[in-house]
Formats: C-alpha cells, sequence, structure tokens
C-alpha cells in the first residue's frame, strides 16, 4: 500500500471538512466576512511566491549533518505548506496534530520519502530565492 495516497485521502477529506465548515458559517457583516474568510478558507489565493520565500528560509536555517536540525526542519515545512493551504483555523481541526504526525513519519520511516525531502532541503537551501 502505498503511504501517501492515505495521506493523500486525509488531506483531501480534511480538505472537504474545512469547507462544509466555512460555509455553514453565518457573517454578520461584510467586514466579519471577509475576516472568516481569511481565518477558515483554504488560502490557495496566496502567493506561492510567498510560500517558496517562507521555505526557503526554513532550509536555509537547516544543518544537513544534524539530525535534530533536519528533525526540526521537517516539522517546520510541513506546518508552514499545511497552514498556507488550508489557512491558520486549521491549526483547531481534530485532525491537525495526527495529518502532521502522519506526514512527517512518512519522511522518517520511508527511506525514499525522506531521501527526496533531503534533496527538497537542499534545493531550497541553495535557491536563488531572496
Amino acid at each position: 500500500m502505498d503511504r501517501l495516497s492515505s495521506t493523500s485521502a486525509l488531506i483531501a477529506a480534511l480538505r472537504g471538512d474545512m469547507l462544509r465548515k466555512t460555509e455553514k458559517r453565518p457573517a454578520s457583516s461584510p467586514t466579519s466576512r471577509t475576516s472568516q474568510a481569511d481565518k477558515g478558507t483554504p488560502t490557495a489565493a496566496k502567493s506561492p511566491a510567498k510560500l517558496r520565500a517562507q521555505l526557503v528560509d526554513i532550509a536555509r536555517e537547516v544543518d544537513l549533518t544534524d539530525p535534530a536540525s533536519i528533525q526540526n526542519s521537517r516539522v517546520r515545512l510541513v506546518r508552514a505548506v499545511l497552514l498556507w493551504e488550508y489557512g491558520e483555523a486549521f491549526r483547531e481541526h481534530p485532525d491537525w496534530k495526527p495529518l502532521m504526525d502522519h506526514i512527517i513519519g512518512t519522511f522518517e520511516v520511508d527511506d525514499a520519502q525522506n531521501q527526496r525531502y533531503m534533496d527538497l532541503l537542499s534545493a531550497l537551501k541553495s535557491s536563488k530565492h531572496k
């Protein structure tokens, strides 16, 4: 069984759950509608360039010879991507922590995924961005 397919299915289910929850929230004024949209909806409208810059910053702080630094970067990188995709309100979803743990755990137990992660870190670290 492909480890990433179960993660992808979980992410898709969480995306649907977040969208349903935000559609059910009543808004009392135009301003509150805007702030609720910013907090609760997926943030696909945010700039991919901003996300990339954030990931580059995280990667540049990583010591590739230090396992603790690499582990910390996994947590920060996964968190940044999930929050960029789903918004800050996603932290309050009951599956936030299990999803984070599952994604990070996949990198740790699957050598191929770990190698891809290390390749990503190296590419981001040497990126000319910013």
